[in-house]
């Protein structure tokens, strides 16, 4: 409910009408302009929200929340000292959610959302959907780990894979200005287990993978399980459930959460309900069949890899599901837009391979050497580091999921404030004793000129771990840095050389 006097008078919003089963301290009701969970966005007529962040408790902001202006705090218990009306809700995440879309005039209503979460995965999947949909004549936004797209405009580059609530209702408010049918949305699991897309209801759900990842946060793999399975919870009634049948996590994640969406099951195994057969793979593309709704499709991805595969045999199960039909989805997925840093080839016409990847997890790393060391006529070198103030435990695994590579350069990540040789001490642990890296370099610049320096005709150089990124944070300090833009450096320096060399050997 609003309350207002006049059609140019300031819109007041009644707490009481929004949240009838809302307590209050210091009032019968609470009326507020706007909804905040910033302290520092806060100003006169805000309704400050709150909540415990991951590195930050809201409840320790509340006093400059209230000294911008803020009228009013949203808690999950009612507050002592606070000498602002407070509203008590069960579940503060979840009402913010919701109040905030009920602020932005509920977008959400007005679009077909598709989400995808999953460990690896989510941005290649959500680029090919937003592709097939624009294949098909729907105008699509999105939300992901790239960047922000209201459909129209240019894309703005995204500060975390899913925002804030207040972020996703702005967004979402922009894509129905735009005349958006539809929006694609990647769905962390942090995002899942702190509600941020509460007040969206999806009309598509996508799991692509569970893997080791982000135990840091939610402290151990069932945990973890348990956040990715939320998905569900945000779903339509009537939504489409599209699930990696082939990935025993999910399975086992589904069991953690009773639901009465039945899932879609798409994989290489018989059984699935979508039925994915390779045709071809190669070092540029692979080919592979899928049976859609009793019409058989091949379907050309230009990407390698079995994993890329999967990712659009999901993104095409997906889109068949919401009704968009298989040329559709075949032109999409063949000839859309790629993401950044996703197997991406960089090439001046060396003789070697080289490609760069956000690849971070054990399983993602394990992945893309399976995939990429069959094709490779020489030797796989393989530079990645790891993270800092980031999941410890899964260092000694991405260091063994390296292993299947035959050179392997350890290097500097985005180490944030953690001692890059406490990062490099970790990742150690996961060699043997008698056969560690082979090469040890802190400076992620350096490391890649020595790869590159070092790759001969036929060999294939992987970098991975900050694909699309165009930084590298190092002691709280973010330096502009892009694998691309290093490796093309150092591929023109190698090659500028070896013109030399045969310049003075012709003379």
């Amino acid at each position: 409910m609003s309350l207002t006097n006049s059609p140019s008078a300031i819109v007041l919003h009644s707490i009481r009408s929004l949240l009838p089963s809302a307590s209050f301290v210091g009032c019968g009701d609470l009326l507020f302009q706007r909804i905040s969970s910033h302290s520092k966005q806060c100003e006169p007529g805000t309704l400050f929200v709150a909540i415990a962040g991951e590195s930050h408790n809201g409840h320790d902001y509340i006093q400059e929340a209230i000294s911008r202006g803020a009228c009013g705090v949203l808690t999950s218990i009612p507050l002592v000292g606070v000498e602002v009306p407070q509203c008590v809700v069960s579940d503060v995440r979840r009402c913010y959610g919701w109040l905030c879309q009920y602020l932005a005039g509920q977008p959400a209503n007005s679009l077909d959302i598709l989400g995808i979460t999953g460990t690896n995965g989510k941005t290649t999947i959500s680029w090919m959907l937003r592709s097939i949909l624009k294949a098909a004549s729907k105008n699509s936004g999105l939300l992901g780990t790239i960047e922000y797209d209201d459909s129209a405009n240019k894309p703005t580059t995204a500060k975390m894979t899913t925002p804030d609530a207040n972020i996703i209702a702005d967004w979402l408010s922009r894509m129905t200005r735009q005349s958006a049918s539809h929006a694609v949305m990647e769905v962390s699991s942090h995002a899942l287990e702190q509600k941020r897309i509460a007040g969206v209801s999806l009309r598509a759900a996508v799991i692509s993978n569970i893997s080791h990842d982000h135990l840091d946060y939610h402290g151990d793999m069932n945990s973890y399980m348990l956040a990715k399975s939320m998905i569900q919870d945000f779903c339509r009634p009537d939504a489409d459930f599209i699930i990696n049948g082939d990935d025993l996590l999910i399975q086992e994640a589904l069991k953690l959460r009773c639901s009465s969406l039945e899932p879609v099951t798409v994989g290489f195994s018989s059984g699935n309900n979508f039925q994915v057969s390779i045709i071809e793979q190669s070092s540029r593309q692979s080919r592979f069949e899928i049976c859609l709704d009793a019409e058989t499709m091949e379907i050309v991805v230009p990407l390698p890899g079995r994993h890329n595969i999967m990712n659009a045999a999901l993104a095409a199960a997906t889109a068949s599901k919401i009704g968009i039909d298989c040329e559709d989805i075949q032109s999409g997925i063949e000839h859309g837009c790629l993401p950044p840093g996703r197997m991406e080839r960089i090439s001046l016409g060396q003789s070697f391979d080289c490609f760069i990847d956000y690849a971070h997890t054990p399983d993602a790393i394990e992945n893309i050497i399976k995939t990429v060391k069959p094709l490779t006529s020489g030797r796989l070198i393989c530079l990645f580091g790891a993270g800092g103030n980031r999941d410890r435990e899964k260092r000694p695994l991405m260091a063994q999921a390296a292993r299947l590579a035959d050179v392997i350069v350890l290097t500097g990540d985005n180490s944030r404030g953690e001692p890059i040789q406490q990062i490099m001490n970790d990742l150690c642990q996961g060699f043997p004793e008698n056969k560690g890296p082979d090469i040890i370099e802190e400076d992620r610049a350096t490391a890649i000129q020595w790869a590159i320096n070092n790759a001969q005709a036929g060999d294939c150089v992987l970098l991975l771990g900050k694909g699309h990124e165009t930084g590298q944070e190092i002691n709280g300090t973010i330096h502009p840095f892009h694998d691309r833009n290093e490796v093309l450096n150092a591929l023109r320096i190698k090659l500028s050389r070896s013109n030399n060399t045969r310049a003075k050997v012709s003379a």
